[in-house]
């Protein structure tokens, strides 16, 4: 299972939700059945 990164900001794909990471932990990052990917600065 893949852990978020404490720190990392995700976003979802499908609504444009985005979230912060404050503390990792076990699983994915899931919004609108799907996992949540890790936004990266361009």
């Amino acid at each position: 299972m893949k852990m978020g990164k404490e720190g990392g900001i995700y976003v979802c794909d499908i609504c444009q939700q985005v979230i912060e990471v404050k503390k990792s932990g076990v699983g994915t990052l899931v919004c609108c059945g799907q996992p949540m990917r890790l936004f990266e600065d361009e």
